[in-house]
């Protein structure tokens, strides 16, 4: 940290009542200690040199003081900006977090048609993870999880956006979306997680996710179609994982869902 840095910190520490005082103070003492060394050298006797004398006094004491403002605010604004980051983003895998993906979603849900689906949303979840950490270690599991997140965010397009929601649970929506660009593009994420040994460099690492899809209907809530992707999520577990499981446009997707085994 730089001198200006840690002044710049501990000013912003004070008070604003203080911070206005001690900026009036060094406006005061500059003017002051100014207008002395310009009386003794030039002398104030004319109008003209009191104008010239006060304008100087002016301009010196508000650049500084300006710079450090500018300074000062600029600062602010960039610990803001990465707090704002810092509050959607998760940390790990770079993707947005639960709260921001809600967000997302529903304000894509809301400026849909009622009669339109505004896309798919696909729940993903890394197979028997508990095993991966055990086995390899939370330095690797973590690794795996991040490899995900690329993963995820090279296979969707520009509209659509994905969440870790937490654990080794993920989730995408995909905007526009119909049934068989979302069985399309989990296929390539199924595919996908098949590489992730190879690029942690571990050759017996067996990763494999499960995809759950739900087709926004027309008029559902986000929370509904939240449900239902996460109930086939559910279904490919208990089918035996590394599969796609989505129903097949009914209102209960365990009813009757197609498979999609690779």
């Amino acid at each position: 940290m730089t001198t200006y840095d840690f002044w710049m910190t501990k000013f912003g520490d004070y008070t604003p009542v203080k911070q206005v005082a001690i900026m009036v103070g060094m406006a005061i003492v500059s003017a002051d200690a100014l207008a002395v060394l310009f009386f003794l050298t030039v002398g104030l006797e004319h109008l003209v040199t009191l104008l010239l004398v006060t304008t100087c006094i002016v301009v010196l004491v508000s650049v500084p003081l300006g710079a450090f403002l500018i300074g000062l605010n600029f600062r602010l604004k960039q610990i803001a900006m990465q707090l704002d980051i810092a509050s959607r983003k998760d940390d790990l895998t770079g993707l947005s977090n639960r709260n921001e993906f809600y967000l997302k979603a529903e304000q894509r849900i809301t400026r849909c048609d009622p009669k339109s689906s505004a896309g798919a949303l696909l729940y993903i979840d890394a197979d028997h993870f508990k095993s991966i950490n055990d086995r390899y270690g939370h330095a690797v599991g973590d690794g795996v999880l991040q490899e995900i997140g690329i993963l995820i965010r090279s296979t969707i397009g520009e509209g659509d956006f994905a969440a870790r929601f937490g654990g080794e649970e993920f989730a995408i929506f995909l905007d526009d979306a119909d049934l068989g660009k979302a069985d399309w593009l989990s296929h390539k994420i199924l595919a996908g997680v098949g590489g992730i040994s190879k690029h942690l460099r571990i050759c017996d690492l067996d990763v494999t996710v499960s995809v759950g899809i739900a087709i926004h209907e027309p008029g559902q809530s986000l929370e509904a179609a939240l449900i239902a992707a996460d109930q086939c999520l559910y279904a490919a577990k208990n089918q035996g994982r590394n599969r796609i499981v989505h129903a097949n446009n009914n209102h209960n997707p365990l009813g009757d869902p197609t498979i999609r085994k690779i």
